[in-house]
């Protein structure tokens, strides 16, 4: 008997054993479809692709992994995240780091990615059904046109859909009542919630429903499910605090611009319209092929129709959550309200649906099963595994493959521009090109990227936007790419911009290049005998001190500091203006130039905390002057500290009765949990909105 028991538990892990390795034989048969693609097509990224590159490479360098000097605190290294969070960039940056930096090689960290989706979606069907089953999903994940697609685009959706399928798969399995509720998978579950709140801020999508979903069943659970739940909660608080309370500022700002500002421009529909609500429907066939999307669809309702017909008596809510039902529910919930989530986001985009696919596919899967069962029963024929991979083969992904050559034999000018610009460089000195316009083949973006492959330092920042960029460039740009011919909806000052660095006689055409449409690029270097000494160390103290002035003040100080920040990528102006404020500071304490010069720069480097120690000083030395008490207050507002804000707004408003100081200690006080002085704040916000903007006025006429 023992032998036997030996013999059984031997078949057993052996089953396994081949199951596991079929599945690695996927991945690494996707594996080589994508390296073949990659191949042909190593081009230039685009704007966005090129963007998450240059964050990969500056966690790379901020961690050591490519040799450079690495960050200084962890300041600095969250100064390398202020939109996106920093996760999926560290691991790609690694990847990088051994595989290389080129964009064919850069891809090899999707291709870890689509392996750790692989397996998660394995281990989804393994729970779900069985071996049969999970091979399926994995199929249909494979030769998913849509995840074809992300394999060879160097965007952030497939890390964020492989961590949200390793986080739905452990809280499903946490929260399983017949199975969950141990220790150690609650916190696999909270290592997977972080890392998908690490990598995109649109994994919240997925986890705010799944999180009240839980909390709403843990009110029919023991006391060990809550308290495993509010640990959950607390450890993803904890996870993303650091990243979050460091960048809030531009986090929430470049949300709102990506998701409201992004929809208006591009003129997406209203999102309570019929076009809105119906948006992602008709991307489903070719997201996954229309064989696949045809024996998934016809089996899901195959399923339906079999339960419907079987069903007696009435259907009760906690039937739901039965052992053999738990598990479907949850899939069917988290897909209901990511796609109900997703849908009424302002900015619609065909990949912005992608958190959803995973649990598409399990659906899918099932619709396969219900096939695959029926063709057993009636015709002995129980394996249509080639299904997807024959979908894959009529589906537009094939499409891709012929037009290779085309693809390859395109010609992308960045590589030469950068190559030119790195010949005129002496040991490898910071660099700035300006592009204007900025378009797909060339802009701002892969200008960055390839100037800093292999530890170059080369930066691309784009200009043109408004008249006033003119003068600057005129003066202080260095090296200008511009554009000849059809170039789209370019704006007419950038036209303006184009035009006159054309005319000057302070620029020398380096080279032309051509362009895969009508027209060319053309690389222009300012002239040796037009060289100007860029003393903006300079101009930066005399702006610094018109902060005494106010609003006014700032905005003349921000509209000057936004276009050299284009003109000098690099800040290099920030050393010398430091370590001069820095040094009259220690001999003379009371030096209010200084004071305020390195408080500006404190602002500017995101470190309220510091900026506050300087701004007190300030306080101190000017206390008939609002504004040293009004910025700490705000500063001391972007350190989440609303206590101390509304207190120093508080006590200043008593010494100087300025507008923006009452309003300040009202809102800080309200934040603190003074909610008797909302009365107050309602009335003194729209006053010191409506003083500071006739304060601006002068600007604006």
């Amino acid at each position: 008997m023992l032998v036997d028991n030996m013999h059984i538990k031997r078949n057993i892990n052996h089953s396994k054993y081949i199951f596991w390795i079929s599945i690695l034989f996927i991945w690494i048969i996707s594996t080589l479809i994508d390296r073949i693609w990659w191949s042909f097509y190593s081009n230039t990224p685009s704007w966005d692709q090129a963007d998450y590159l240059n964050s990969a490479i500056d966690h790379a360098r901020a961690l050591s992994f490519l040799g450079e000097e690495g960050a200084l605190d962890l300041s600095s290294f969250l100064d390398k995240s202020p939109k996106i969070p920093p996760l999926a960039s560290i691991i790609n940056g690694a990847i990088i780091a051994f595989a290389g930096d080129a964009p064919h090689k850069a891809a090899w960290s999707l291709s870890i990615w689509n392996g750790f989706l692989i397996f998660n979606i394995a281990s989804w069907g393994l729970y779900l059904r069985g071996k049969k089953f999970a091979l399926f999903s994995v199929l249909i994940s494979v030769f998913s046109p849509f995840l074809f697609h992300l394999r060879t685009d160097y965007v952030l959706e497939l890390p964020l859909i492989s961590s949200i399928t390793f986080y739905l798969f452990h809280l499903g399995k946490w929260s399983d009542k017949s199975i969950g509720g141990k220790w150690i998978q609650l916190i696999i579950a909270s290592f997977a919630c972080a890392s998908s709140l690490l990598i995109k801020q649109s994994s919240l999508l997925v986890i705010i429903p799944s999180l009240l979903f839980i909390f709403i069943l843990s009110f029919k659970r023991d006391k060990i499910f809550k308290l495993q739940f509010t640990c959950l909660f607390l450890i993803n608080i904890f996870a993303i605090m650091p990243w979050f309370y460091h960048n809030w500022i531009m986090i929430l700002s470049g949300t709102y611009r990506a998701v409201f500002e992004s929809a208006a421009i591009e003129g997406d529909p209203s999102i309570f319209g019929f076009e809105s609500i119906f948006w992602y429907f008709p991307y489903l066939n070719n997201q996954f092929g229309s064989i696949i999307f045809f024996f998934g669809f016809s089996g899901i309702l195959l399923v339906l129709l079999t339960h419907i017909r079987s069903f007696k008596g009435v259907l009760k809510l906690e039937d739901l959550f039965k052992k053999n039902n738990y598990k479907w529910t949850w899939i069917s919930f988290n897909l209901l309200t990511c796609w109900t989530f997703t849908t009424f986001i302002p900015n619609k985009d065909e990949r912005y649906i992608a958190c959803t696919i995973p649990l598409i596919i399990l659906l899918l899967a099932l619709g396969f099963s219900k096939w695959n069962d029926w063709l057993d029963n009636y015709f002995k024929f129980n394996s249509i595994l080639f299904i997807a991979p024959l979908s894959f083969i009529f589906s537009n992904s094939i499409n891709k493959f012929n037009t290779l050559e085309n693809v390859s034999g395109k010609y992308y000018p960045v590589k030469e521009i950068i190559s030119i610009v790195r010949s005129n460089q002496i040991f490898n000195e910071k660099e700035t090109v300006i592009v204007v316009p900025s378009t797909p083949d060339v802009n701002q973006h892969n200008i960055s990227y390839f100037g800093r492959m292999q530890g170059g330092n080369i930066l691309g920042r784009q200009l043109g936007q408004s008249l006033s960029h003119i003068e600057p460039v005129l003066k202080y740009s260095n090296w200008i790419i511009l554009a000849d011919g059809d170039q789209g909806s370019v704006s007419s000052n950038s036209l303006a911009l184009d035009k006159s660095i054309r005319d000057s006689s302070l620029f020398i055409k380096v080279r032309e290049f051509p362009r895969a449409i009508e027209g060319s690029y053309s690389l222009w270097k300012r002239s040796s005998n037009s060289l100007e000494k860029n003393e903006f160390h300079k101009r930066f103290i005399e702006l610094a001190n018109g902060m005494e002035q106010g609003p006014l003040g700032i905005q003349l100080i921000f509209d000057e500091i936004a276009i050299h920040h284009m003109l000098d990528g690099h800040f290099k102006y920030q050393n010398i203006v430091r370590d001069n404020a820095l040094s009259k500071i220690s001999s003379d304490p009371a030096n209010i130039e200084s004071l305020w010069t390195i408080s500006l720069l404190e602002l500017l480097s995101n470190r309220p905390y510091k900026a506050d120690i300087h701004l007190q000083k300030l306080e101190t030395l000017l206390p008939n002057n609002p504004w040293p008490s009004a910025y700490r207050s705000i500063v001391n507002f972007a350190s989440w500290n609303p206590w101390k804000a509304s207190l120093i707004a508080d006590r200043a408003y008593k010494r100087n009765g300025n507008y923006l100081l009452k309003s300040l200690g009202d809102v800080g006080a309200v934040f603190r949990g003074a909610l008797w002085r909302f009365s107050s704040a309602f009335h003194s916000v729209p006053n010191s909105i409506k003083s500071i903007d006739e304060a601006l006025n002068p600007i604006e006429k």
